[in-house]
């Protein structure tokens, strides 16, 4: 008994919800218990070689005493030294060595060459591609000559020399990675590190296996996040490259006057994986590690007038590479933009802008303005040189308004700007100096993600210049100039809230990669803007930058577009983990310490001018330890104007100033929020509702918390793009490739396709979910329910009151406006009364301008909106009644659209739609006066006749050529084999029992207590018809005419008749009218002992001509019962076609919810205009399946009055689904099998989850329970001639 599956089923319901291990280990996650265990780490330290290396004879004395010597070695010199016994040689096996001669940190510098070029520039948008076409700015992105080695010690000897041959060399592009250009492979790990752990040496040496497949296989396997990965050291794998080292050359020519009167001349590199050396005509002039940030050299004394030659020695594994362990792709090479850029001798090297409010709204702004300026020592330069700055601010339209000139004795002497990790072996010698000026604004506008507004920052040098034959000095511009957009903002913490220029502001958010499916890392600027204007479409306020430092252009497209930002430092080093939780392994040990400040500050000293930046973050998923704290320390010291974010470690340790913790359910949120009265942090989300394919289920409750929940404000979606890459499969079809596909071993498959858009940025019907719950203005209508405490329930028809006492009530609309910084007079606000025949009664516009930002007000029915009780009245008598007259239900609709044409959306853009059933007339909807019979229904016979096709068929004939087969046996008894009408075709099997589906990421997610592997564990996934049982068809004739064919059946896995084999018993009956309507009912009962099930429901297959789909229910978007807030009723069409959801990994995808009737037809939709209700006449026609029809018959599903149905529609059948594991794999199955149309309709259907994919989440009230009856009905009916969908609909009610 103890053992039993009934007893382990009914363990696993009650413990799942709480008390998983992983839902544990992640409670103590987020609330710290990690932090104050020091012993884990110490524990891990000792274990985490024996976890990850497979000794050559496993279990056999000499390997055990070999590892257990080892890690005592390994232990001791942790304990005594902190770092490896070993010294380490090369620059990218030694952390205390990020860079060399790399240039301190600062902000984008454009060495524009004057005032008016700087504000053109800015003006026309600061576009990336337009810097390259400054004076002083030569870009060096292209063709460069490339060669691949296998390691370091393998290149070319004297390859960067300027006389070196690379004829017999490759080309590549630059910026790419160069696994995207067709060498070596990408790699894909989510938390492990693609190479043994041995810090700081990062090599690809021996060979990986897992014991796990941790793909979606070809049988739909279970996605493994723990996969069991090995390392073998002693097997030599010849096609492993151990490090692979990129070379790289090319020759530029040198601008005529770069390198005179003192000039200088820098080469910047944007971005660089994972470490690599440059040299400048044969000299080395620098190296540097952190692949997320610019490194940049000067050069200038290396240069010479005409042809140049740089190259680059880039090395894909270093020491860097373990805080770079972030879940994306490997990939390597120069991926961002390589420019030379020139500096006067005095020049800025770098200058930082902090705002204040000002004191009263409309009031001048504070802007003080650190200036710092450099001068290299030279032989010429033995003093410094007089020199005054000056700063100037420009509003949006050009014109200067204000402007603040220093004083020679202005400027003080400043320490060199602070680096890390950077011995002094070559560094230049320097003056250096700084400026403070502070700038008043008048009238000073804010900057909000809802209002962006920018000013243009300009500041310039001044050096001395003698006047004639005196000794008077004056200062002119010298061309040395900078400028940025800036906007007056402020962010702060109090009161448990997040606070935005002194108002409390809910998050929006997205976590964001760099990626292109193309080209990998380097993103184009169209990719950077595209993902913006998505984010804005779809109402995102904010972006994370997970888990790095984003291109920089990304930054200024958030402050112009307004996107409040996370700017995150490049570290993460998931795979010293402890069961899946990140130690603080490396931060701990003092040789690595500079190596993480070093990420922070030049993270800091690069974006710290942009206003869309409202809060910086340590990293993700490295611990807590005191690499983290002292980069806490700089970062508050250096800028105290912004909060820090950081999860790893405890959520709510002393490095975060917001408690923000990662996939914490809402409960969990809330008690958070409210658990400690002193602590003032707000909670905010950095990860939640994990989008992996079909999922993002029970969003609303998340929202709902943030809404009602002033502490609770938001947080970031996991995340923004599946990270597939373009390969292509053998048949040569391109694909998104996952983890495996590339060979690349280890993996973890499939988990770098959680993304809420596909590669391409064709958004995710999840999109639409998640814009509706962002949504700006909200509506709700007063008086509806009986028990107005229900308000958070989906209403039923029991639950409204009806129209008349609801009438009575003087019901009100409460209309919210969730803005914090505008009102509502730029948005359109349109009403609408529609019927569930699809019409539209009446509608209007709702004048709105007036509420201002984060207001409720109320507005009296009576006074905006019609009198339904008239309405209901009138549209039973209009003489297209049967058409347009509401059947069991109407609703009301808002949707708000944007007035005039904006930065980023068109005029016309909808950011807002509420849809609300309204109550019904206490007796119904009256009938309509004149109620046409359809055509199909009018023609009767006097009975169904019947024959007999030898042992296993019957043959079904009614009125006007309806005709259908039924099974006599074989495990489709008591099935439809096919139906048609007049000599066509609309079924070809079915409907027949369902009650699996092809199982979603989600689904795979939670190993051996995944919903997959219980369903396959009890044969769900197999259940076929009892054979043995020997169930027998019954047929019953009836005093109309009509026939009855019913059987009972018993399913078990495989059809088994074993004693104790849990199994789903099916009673089948079909009542066949005259007129060749089919009445259709199943009851079926799950054996107790079965796990929650994935659907019940029927499925069939309709005739491959049968492509055009119409329904009323929710659409016309994808939509699950867990998710399926954004999908309101009416009357939607598409095809088979597009009804499919193209998941990168199949599964079970587009389904629509409370469908009341499902029709399909042999031809695309040819739509009129919508039929709208205008006094007494009609114009229009609101209904889609009012085209040109053709004579050939389609088919209706119709679902009894007050239930309702989940379908779904597409061209692959649930086997194909289920044993595909890339979508091309789908289409070569389609091409091979018979081309019908599969339809799923299900009384019940599991919801999609997605508080996370690694346990299973689908909350109780969406998951189906076994050990109750349930029961389906519908009617099937052909349809002809011009049959109307819904007037039939309505008949068969």
């Amino acid at each position: 008994m103890w053992f039993s599956r009934q007893f382990r089923e009914a363990f696993l319901h009650k413990i799942l919800p709480t008390l998983s291990i992983l839902h544990v280990s992640w409670m103590f996650r987020m609330n710290g218990v990690s932090s104050v265990v020091p012993v884990a780490d110490w524990v891990y330290r000792l274990t985490f070689d024996i976890c990850n290396r497979v000794p050559k004879s496993p279990g056999t004395p000499s390997s055990l005493w070999r590892i257990i010597v080892y890690n005592i070695h390994r232990v001791i010199s942790w304990f005594v030294s902190s770092a490896s016994s070993e010294k380490a040689e090369a620059d990218w096996e030694n952390p205390e060595v990020v860079g060399r001669c790399k240039r301190a940190g600062h902000v984008p510098l454009y060495s524009f060459r004057d005032v008016p070029t700087a504000l053109k520039f800015w003006s026309e948008g600061g576009g990336w591609s337009s810097r390259s076409k400054l004076p002083n700015v030569l870009l060096l992105n292209g063709k460069w000559d490339f060669h691949l080695a296998a390691a370091p010690q393998d290149a070319p000897v004297d390859f960067f020399h300027s006389n070196f041959d690379t004829s017999l060399w490759d080309e590549i592009d630059v910026p790419s990675n160069w696994e995207c250009q067709g060498y070596d492979r990408p790699i894909y790990t989510n938390m492990f590190y693609p190479f043994p752990l041995d810090p700081p040496r990062a090599l690809r040496r021996g060979v990986w296996s897992s014991s796990n497949n941790s793909t979606a296989s070809s049988q739909g396997g279970d996605l493994s996040l723990i996969g069991g990965w090995k390392w073998d050291p002693e097997i030599k794998n010849p096609n492993e490259l151990e490090n692979p080292t990129g070379c790289y050359r090319r020759a530029f020519d040198l601008p005529e006057g770069w390198t005179e009167n003192g000039r200088r001349v820098f080469i910047s590199f944007g971005g660089v994986d994972s470490a690599f050396y440059c040299w400048v005509n044969g000299q080395r002039v620098g190296y540097s590690q952190d692949s997320r940030l610019p490194a940049e050299f000067d050069i200038t004394e290396v240069l010479v007038p005409g042809k140049n030659f740089v190259a680059a020695q880039v090395m894909r594994w270093s020491d860097g590479s373990y805080l770079e362990d972030q879940d994306h792709w490997w990939l390597s090479g120069i991926h961002r933009d390589v420019i030379l850029y020139l500096k006067e001798a005095v020049f800025i090297s770098d200058y930082m802008v902090k705002t204040s409010l000002p004191e009263k709204r409309g009031g001048p702004a504070r802007v003080d303005v650190d200036i710092r300026v450099q001068e290299a020592v030279t032989s010429e330069v033995a003093l410094p040189t007089d020199v005054i700055v000056e700063a100037l601010i420009f509003d949006a339209d050009g014109t200067q308004i204000a402007c603040v000139t220093s004083r020679p004795e202005d400027l003080l002497w400043s320490d060199p700007a602070e680096v890390y990790g950077q011995p002094f072996d070559k560094d230049q010698p320097q003056f250096n100096r700084k400026a403070l000026l502070s700038l008043s604004v008048p009238a000073a506008r804010l900057w909000s993600a809802e209002v962006p507004y920018l000013y243009t920052l300009v500041v310039r040098t001044m050096t001395p210049t003698a006047t004639g034959n005196t000794s008077s000095r004056r200062f002119v511009p010298a061309s040395d100039v900078e400028a940025c957009r800036i906007g007056i903002r402020s962010v702060s913490i109090s009161e448990k809230k997040l606070w935005v220029n002194g108002v409390p502001v809910i998050i929006q958010g997205v976590n964001r990669h760099d990626h292109c499916p193309k080209n990998g890392k380097a993103v184009s600027e169209e990719s950077m803007l595209q993902d913006v204007l998505l984010m804005k479409k779809y109402n995102f306020n904010a972006v994370r930058t997970s888990h790095y430092p984003n291109h920089p252009r990304f930054y200024d497209l958030c402050d112009e577009y307004g996107l409040y930002v996370c700017d995150e430092a490049n570290l993460e080093t998931h795979g010293f983990h402890a069961g899946m939780h990140p130690t603080p392994f490396l931060a701990n040990i003092p040789q690595w310490r500079q190596a993480y400040i070093s990420r922070m500050a030049r993270m800091i000293q690069r974006d710290r001018n942009h206003a869309s930046i409202i809060m910086w973050s340590l990293g993700n998923e490295a611990g807590c330890g005191s690499g983290q704290r002292a980069m806490a320390e700089w970062a508050r010291e250096n800028d105290p104007t912004r909060p820090l974010h950081y999860e790893s470690g405890g959520s709510r340790s002393s490095c975060t100033d917001i408690i923000c913790p990662m996939y914490a359910r809402v409960y969990t949120c809330e008690k958070m929020a409210n658990e400690d009265p002193n602590d003032h942090r707000p909670v905010i989300l950095c990860e939640y509702s994990h989008a992996m394919g079909n999922s993002n289920g029970s969003l609303d409750k998340y929202w709902r918390c943030f809404r009602e929940n002033s502490a609770v404000q938001g947080g970031f979606i996991w995340d923004w793009v599946d990270q597939g890459l373009e390969a292509t499969a053998p048949s040569g079809k391109t694909f998104w490739a996952y983890g495996g596909d590339f060979g690349d071993k280890p993996n973890d498959a499939q988990f770098c396709i959680n993304g809420i858009v596909f590669p391409d940025r064709t958004p995710h019907p999840a999109m639409e979910e998640l814009k509706f719950l962002m949504r700006p203005v909200t509506f709700q209508v007063t008086n509806l329910l009986k028990e107005e405490a229900n308000c958070t329930r989906v209403k039923t028809d029991s639950e409204l009151v009806n129209l008349e006492t609801w009438i009575s009530s003087n019901p009100r609309i409460v209309v919210r406006n969730w803005l914090n910084f505008t009102s509502l007079d730029h948005l359109k606000t349109t009403w609408l009364i529609l019927a569930d025949s699809g019409a539209r009664l009446e509608e209007g516009v709702l004048d709105l301008s007036s509420i201002p930002q984060d207001a409720e007000v109320e507005l009296p029915w009576k006074a905006f909106l019609p009198d339904l009780v008239f309405l209901a009245k009138k549209v039973s008598t209009l003489r297209t009644a049967a058409q347009t007259s509401p059947l069991h239900n109407w609703f009301l609709e808002f949707r708000t659209t944007v007035k005039e044409t904006t930065r980023w959306c068109d005029a016309g853009h909808e950011v807002a739609h509420t849809q609300i059933t309204l109550p019904v007339p206490v007796n119904g909807f009256p009938s309509p006066s004149m109620l046409s019979i359809p055509k199909s229904l009018s023609v009767h016979s006097d009975m169904v006749r019947v024959f007999t096709l030898g042992d296993d068929l019957l043959q079904v004939q009614c009125a006007d050529g309806v005709h259908m087969a039924f099974h006599l046996s074989g495990p489709k008894i008591g099935t439809i084999v096919n139906m048609g009408s007049r000599g066509k075709l609309i079924l070809e099997g079915g409907p027949s029992p369902c009650f699996w589906r092809a199982p979603t990421d989600n689904d795979r997610g939670g190993e051996a207590i995944s919903y997959c592997a219980r369903w396959r564990n009890a044969g769900i996934n197999q259940l076929q018809t009892v054979q043995d049982s020997f169930p027998t068809v019954t047929q019953t004739a009836g005093p109309d005419g009509s026939l009855r064919i019913a059987v009972t059946l018993t399913m078990t896995p495989c059809g088994s008749n074993r004693k104790g084999v849990a199994g789903i018993s099916v009673t089948l009956t079909h009542d066949i009218q005259t007129n060749g309507i089919v009445d259709l009912n199943m009851v079926a009962t799950a054996s107790k002992s079965l796990p929650p099930i994935p659907r019940v429901g029927l499925r069939m297959r309709c005739s491959s001509e049968l492509q055009a789909v119409d329904w009323f229910g929710r659409g016309p978007h994808e939509c699950y019962s867990d998710r399926k807030a954004s999908a309101t009723f009416g009357h939607h069409s598409s095809n088979a076609v597009d009804m499919h959801v193209p998941y990168i990994v199949p599964g079970e995808n587009g389904g629509r919810a409370d469908v009341s009737w499902l029709a399909l037809r042999r031809r695309e939709v040819i739509p009129e205009q919508p039929l709208t209700i205008k006094g007494n006449k009609l114009r229009a026609s609101a209904r889609t399946d009012r085209g040109t029809v053709a004579p050939a018959p389609g088919l209706l599903v119709s679902i009894p009055a007050g239930k309702v149905a989940q379908v779904s529609v597409q061209q692959h059948s649930l086997e194909d689904l289920e044993s595909s594991s890339h979508e091309y794999q789908l289409e070569e199955s389609r091409s091979r099998g018979d081309g019908t149309v599969h339809v799923h309709v299900d009384h019940l259907h599991m919801g999609v989850g997605g508080d996370d994919s690694w346990t299973p989440n689908v909350h109780p009230e969406y998951l189906i329970p076994t050990g109750s009856k349930w029961q389906l009905s519908l009617k099937l009916a052909a349809l002809v001639h011009d049959d109307d969908a819904f007037e039939m609909h309505r008949h068969l009610q």
